[in-house]
């Protein structure tokens, strides 16, 4: 099985194969290498799968933009997403002490992923405005990435969220 840095510099896409179901795939040519689905329509809980693993992300309050990660078969969160000042991206707190810095510029439309020594992990890119289609970059090899390779669904997740506000307020 492949890990998440044999793809490092290799074109990645995120994808949503059908317009019918909420799901969504991190391509590598035609392989899926992550799904994120929503097993209900109107649910804002999440499942990820990939790498032999299957985690869910929770929002625990429908007030707060804060996300919780857990495996499938955990009842406990493991990790969590907290959202930053004005939802300008946010850090993910992961196990040990471990974070990884989201960073999301609304002007250039770039979401980004940094290690706590400020090292560029991954950027996702919208390929085109009318499409949801997105190209992911994975730009540095990283320890963390290999174990929480759920990280990039969820800065997709966040992306999701955020556009389906934007149309809400728009309407």
């Amino acid at each position: 099985m492949k890990t998440l840095s044999q793809y490092i510099n290799q074109p990645l896409q995120i994808i949503q194969p059908s317009f019918w179901k909420r799901e969504y795939q991190l391509l590598a040519g035609s392989d899926a290498v992550i799904t994120l689905r929503y097993p209900k329509w109107y649910s804002t809980d999440a499942v990820i799968e990939g790498f032999g693993e299957t985690w869910e992300v929770r929002k625990p309050s429908l007030w707060r933009s804060n996300l919780e990660i857990k495996k499938k078969e955990n009842q406990l969160p493991f990790a969590k997403f907290t959202m930053g000042k004005w939802g300008k991206g946010g850090m993910f707190e992961l196990p040990n002490g471990d974070r990884i810095e989201y960073v999301f510029s609304i002007w250039k439309s770039i979401n980004e992923l940094y290690s706590q020594q400020k090292v560029k992990l991954i950027s996702l890119k919208r390929v085109s405005l009318w499409k949801t289609a997105l190209s992911v970059i994975i730009e540095h090899e990283s320890e963390l990435l290999e174990k929480n390779p759920w990280i990039i669904m969820v800065v997709y997740y966040n992306m999701l969220e955020r556009r389906q506000h934007a149309n809400a307020a728009s309407s």
